[in-house]
C-alpha cells in the first residue's frame, strides 16, 4: 500500500484542491465574486439615486442657511413675507426637513435681531409670531419625525395660519404692501 500524496504544484491543481476543500477565505472570495456579478446591474441606479439624494440634502442645507441670515439683510417689510414662506413650507411638509425648515429661535427671530426693529405693533407681532411658531414647531415635531410618516394634524395647520394672520394684520396696519406679481400688474 502506497501512502504517498501527490502535491502537484501547478496552478490548476491548487485551484482544484481549494475547490474540493475550500478555506474560509475562498468561500468569502467566491461569495464576493458572485455578489458582484449579481448586483452589478443595479449599481448605476443606486449611484444616481444616492447622488440625487445628496444634491437634495445640499440644496435643503443651502436653503436653511439662507433662512438663517441676519436681520440686517432683511428690511422690516420683508420679514412677514419671509415668515409666510417658511410657514407655507411647514404647511406642505412632506418630511422632517420641511417641518424644521428654519429655527424660529435664531436667525431673524433672534431676540437681538428683533430688538433692531423700531418699536411698533408690527415688531411686537413679529416677535410674538416667532415665539408662537417656535412653540408650534416643537409641539408637533413628533408628528413629522419620519419622512415616511409625516402627518401634520389640522390643529397644527390652523395654529400656523392663526399665527401668520396676526402678522399679516400688523403688516397691513404698518402700511406695508406686497409687491405685485407680473400677472397682477395693470398695463397702461
Amino acid at each position: 500500500m502506497d501512502l504517498s500524496f501527490d502535491n502537484n504544484p501547478s496552478r490548476s491543481a491548487r485551484i482544484r484542491r481549494e475547490l474540493r476543500n475550500p478555506s474560509m477565505l475562498t468561500v468569502i472570495l467566491i461569495f464576493v465574486a458572485i455578489s458582484t456579478v449579481v448586483l452589478a446591474p443595479f449599481a448605476p441606479g443606486w449611484i444616481s439615486t444616492t447622488r440625487d439624494s445628496f444634491a437634495a440634502m445640499a440644496k435643503k442645507k443651502e436653503i436653511n442657511e439662507a433662512s438663517m441670515s441676519s436681520l440686517g439683510a432683511i428690511v422690516p417689510s420683508q420679514i412677514a413675507p419671509w415668515m409666510s414662506s417658511q410657514v407655507n413650507t411647514m404647511l406642505d411638509a412632506e418630511g422632517p426637513l420641511d417641518w424644521q425648515v428654519v429655527s424660529f429661535r435664531s436667525g431673524p427671530c433672534l431676540t437681538e435681531n428683533l430688538s433692531q426693529l423700531p418699536g411698533s405693533k408690527y415688531s411686537t407681532a413679529i416677535a410674538d409670531a416667532c415665539g408662537e411658531l417656535d412653540q408650534i414647531q416643537q409641539a408637533y415635531s413628533g408628528n413629522c419625525f419620519l419622512a415616511s410618516d409625516c402627518n401634520i394634524p389640522e390643529a397644527a395647520r390652523e395654529e400656523l395660519r392663526t399665527a401668520m394672520g396676526g402678522v399679516w394684520t400688523a403688516f397691513s396696519d404698518a402700511g406695508f404692501v406686497l409687491p405685485y406679481d407680473e400677472t397682477e400688474q395693470v398695463l397702461p
